[in-house]
């Protein structure tokens, strides 16, 4: 039987959406399995236990299949008749499954977390329910997602009955990669709320401050759900008809969707710092606000993100103040450009987190260690400052950030270099990392001998000479194809 393409993008959407919640769900079933098998060798009476946090990031694949499932029978796949699904409600499918798979991995987040709910219930049985409030806290991501996957459908005719243009179809992929990436920002939460159990376990009175911190890279996340709601209203696939944008415009959706989405990966750093964070306020209270400003550093990264995707959505008449009518192919692939860019680099806040979590430690045992412990913390984020600027310059040159119609003159071609311009300086700003490793060795040598500090910041300095390598072929490629003539 032959089937359309619209079908088949919808498969791919169901199976999207259940693959990686499964592939999440799976691996976080094991972290937490594998506590619950310990706990229960000591003590066979904690099997029941187990078995209830073991239960917790099940629902990111139960999400996954019942999206899938939803996907198949509004496409009419599980009708047993001749299914008619056009190319856009495909693409909406796929973003639905986008949407509701890459946030289920977030189980990740959740099995770490859930792991050590097991160990604390075990050590310390009433902390079973202080243990489940912060082992559920990472699964809100994939509540994100999967609202948006809901939304997708009822506003398609997967589950509604308005059918899309292109451009809304495309946009409808770009809300799915903002939530979906942006949903593994659980990862890093997941990471503070097991330092959060362990704390609260040593010391109650830690319940309070260790949500606090745990709640942080959720923001990342916020953000992710932020784009793709803008962008489901500005295009109105949302609360009214949809708009007669031109196709281009769908791909301006994507860009926005990669720009927060993989900038919101950030939250991992956050989450490596803010475990550390509660590890230095549970010893010393006096570190709570310390911690908070070493903790909230690697979010940045989320903001310039998330200030790109705006940007990209206000110049391109997303959200008004553009002309629709002057956007072309070149607008598009640039957005892509753009997103690589800012979202790639952003990942530099990983390295970020690892110095931060250094910072902490440090100025928890020497507290003036704290202006050195900022200096060496704040290193990695300059990567993602060269993401940025390379995005905003792009956005320059075809004149999303100006005149539109300076692009028009521009073939495909100069949006497809764009794209190796943002390649450039977002794969080279993972360089970020490793300047972060290096960074929290200068802070742990300076805390031993505080004269090392020049020599350990010349070292760390070292990494970031592979940025600048990778904005100079940025600005190369920018400078051959015009932008700055």
């Amino acid at each position: 039987m032959a089937i359309e393409v619209g079908v088949a993008l919808a498969a791919i959407g169901a199976g999207a959406a259940i693959g990686l919640a499964g592939i999440g769900s799976g691996i976080g079933v094991g972290i937490t399995g594998a506590a619950g098998a310990g706990a229960v060798a000591e003590d066979p009476s904690k099997f029941g236990t187990s078995i209830v946090f073991q239960a917790l990031p099940q629902t990111q694949a139960i999400y996954g299949l019942l999206t899938a499932i939803l996907i198949l029978m509004g496409v009419g796949l599980l009708g047993g008749g001749e299914a008619e699904v056009s190319v856009t409600t495909g693409l909406a499918a796929l973003g639905a499954g986008i949407a509701v798979g890459m946030a289920g991995l977030s189980a990740i987040g959740q099995g770490i977390s859930a792991a050590s709910g097991i160990g604390a219930a075990v050590s310390k049985p009433e902390m079973f329910g202080k243990g489940m409030v912060y082992s559920v806290l990472p699964e809100t991501q994939a509540i994100y997602g999967l609202l948006i996957a809901i939304l997708l459908m009822i506003s398609s005719p997967i589950l509604g009955d308005t059918e899309l243009g292109l451009a809304a179809g495309l946009t409808a992929m770009g809300c799915g990669l903002a939530i979906g990436i942006a949903g593994l920002s659980a990862i890093g939460q997941g990471i503070a709320a097991g330092s959060g159990i362990g704390a609260t376990t040593e010391k109650p009175e830690m319940f309070g401050k260790g949500m606090v911190y745990s709640v942080l890279p959720e923001t990342q996340a916020i953000y992710g759900l932020l784009v793709a709601i803008l962008l489901m209203v500005g295009t109105g696939i949302l609360g009214g008809e949809a708009r007669n944008l031109p196709d281009a415009v769908g791909i301006v959706g994507i860009g926005c969707g990669l720009a927060i989405g993989i900038a919101g990966l950030s939250a991992i750093g956050q989450g490596i710092a803010a475990g550390s964070g509660i590890g230095a306020t549970a010893s010393k209270p006096e570190m709570f606000g310390k911690g908070m400003v070493f903790s909230v550093l690697p979010e940045t990264q989320a903001i310039y993100g998330l200030l790109v995707a705006i940007l990209l959505m206000i110049g391109t008449s997303i959200l008004g103040g553009g002309t629709s009518g002057e956007i072309g192919i070149v607008h598009g692939l640039t957005a892509i450009g753009c997103g690589a860019a800012i979202g790639l680099a952003g990942l530099s806040a990983i390295g970020q987190g690892i110095a931060a979590a250094a910072g902490v430690g440090g100025t928890s045992e020497k507290s003036e260690i704290l202006g050195r412990g900022m200096v060496f913390s704040v290193l990695p984020e300059t990567q993602a400052i060269y993401g940025l600027l390379v995005a905003i310059l792009m956005m320059i040159g075809v004149g999303i950030l100006g005149d539109p119609s300076k692009g028009l003159g521009l073939g495909a071609e100069v949006g497809l270099a764009s794209i190796g311009a943002g390649i450039a300086i977002g794969f080279a700003g993972l360089s970020g990392i490793g300047q972060g490793i290096t960074a929290a060795g200068g802070i742990s040598a300076a805390v031993r001998d505080p004269t090392t500090m020049g020599k350990s910041l010349v070292l760390a300095v070292m990494s970031e000479t592979f940025a600048i390598f990778g904005l100079l072929i940025a600005i190369l490629i920018m400078y051959g194809i015009g932008f700055f003539s």
